[in-house]
């Protein structure tokens, strides 16, 4: 079903309803909202073409997952961004997806998230008998969707500084698990960021990039610089992560390398001891040392002083 928000300029009063509500001529200072969040595709494609929307953008507009784009005809701009929707970054559900066509009397918005409460913020606010710039709503879109990421990342501070500190003291698999999960999230996230970073950082070097038509310089940096921003703090976590892990790791082998050298230094002492009492398990009859009255305290005495040769060797050595 398409939700429709019409501003008609001689009343100066919103009225909601579907399609039939738009006229087939728009006035300059009327503004249309047309929310296709719960739209059957054939409704979509109607209200696609009856403003003649490109088949290409139509295309790009309609796909369920599309990466972050920005792409523009003669009076439409798409715009496609992501948003992260899950409560933080111990697991990843799925991004909400955003897509926007807009002119300077139009919006089209198709917002698609599992988290319920993230789709109804990004809804454009109205209020009544006022009108309002469309660029403004699609501000207020694009912070709501760097701030998505913003957020949660400054809050993860100190749930990574945490994090380190138990790694440190009782380092153990289940945190490993835990540290594994985060670098994925942020693995994924990252390339969100990357994306719609670029579309920014684009649109400040490009003279007829479409966002210039509803933004400034000035509005266009600070996205860039707030995109940017959650990508150098992903990229950072990440590596921190990743030296929690090589830590771990270490740690680990070095606990490893300690428990074989043990292991080692035993099986390196009780060897000739083995093989010493392997010959004399023998059943040969004419083995000359049984004749010997003193045979066993010989061989004992033998063995003891190799098993202690052995350690005096091995701590002068420095091995143990």
């Amino acid at each position: 079903m398409i939700q429709l928000s019409y501003f008609e300029p001689e009343t100066a009063q919103w009225q909601h309803g579907d399609i039939s509500l738009i006229p087939k001529i728009i006035p300059a200072d009327a503004r249309l909202w047309i929310d296709l969040n719960n739209a059957t595709t054939e409704e979509q494609q109607k209200v696609l073409q009856r403003f003649s929307i490109m088949p290409t953008l139509v295309e790009d507009f309609s796909k369920e997952r599309h990466p972050p784009k920005c792409e523009a005809q003669t009076d439409f701009t798409l715009l496609v961004l992501r948003g992260y929707a899950d409560e933080d970054f111990s697991q990843y559900t799925a991004s909400a997806q955003i897509n926007l066509l807009y002119s300077r009397q139009i919006l089209i918005s198709k917002i698609t998230s599992h988290n319920a409460s993230m789709v109804e913020q990004f809804k454009p606010s109205i209020i009544q008998n006022q009108s309002i710039n469309i660029s403004d709503w699609v501000n207020n879109i694009i912070l709501l969707t760097s701030s998505s990421y913003l957020e949660k990342l400054i809050s993860f501070e100190d749930e990574l500084s945490d994090l380190e500190d138990a790694m440190l003291q009782r380092g153990n698999d289940e945190l490993m698990a835990l540290i594994m999960r985060y670098r994925s999230v942020l693995r994924k996230i990252n390339r969100n960021l990357a994306y719609q970073k670029d579309i920014f950082s684009e649109a400040l070097t490009e003279q007829q990039n479409p966002l210039l038509r509803h933004f400034g310089s000035t509005e266009l940096r600070d996205y860039y610089e707030k995109f940017e921003r959650s990508h150098s703090m992903t990229d950072m976590y990440y590596d921190q992560l990743s030296d929690l892990v090589d830590s771990y790791l270490s740690t680990t082998s070095h606990q490893i390398n300690e428990r074989m050298k043990v292991l080692t230094i035993v099986s390196t002492i009780f060897i000739p001891l083995t093989f010493i009492a392997g010959i004399y398990g023998m059943n040969f009859v004419n083995i000359p040392e049984l004749a010997l009255e003193n045979g066993y305290f010989i061989v004992m005495a033998a063995m003891a002083i190799g098993g202690l040769f052995g350690l005096a060797w091995f701590k002068f050595r420095g091995w143990w």
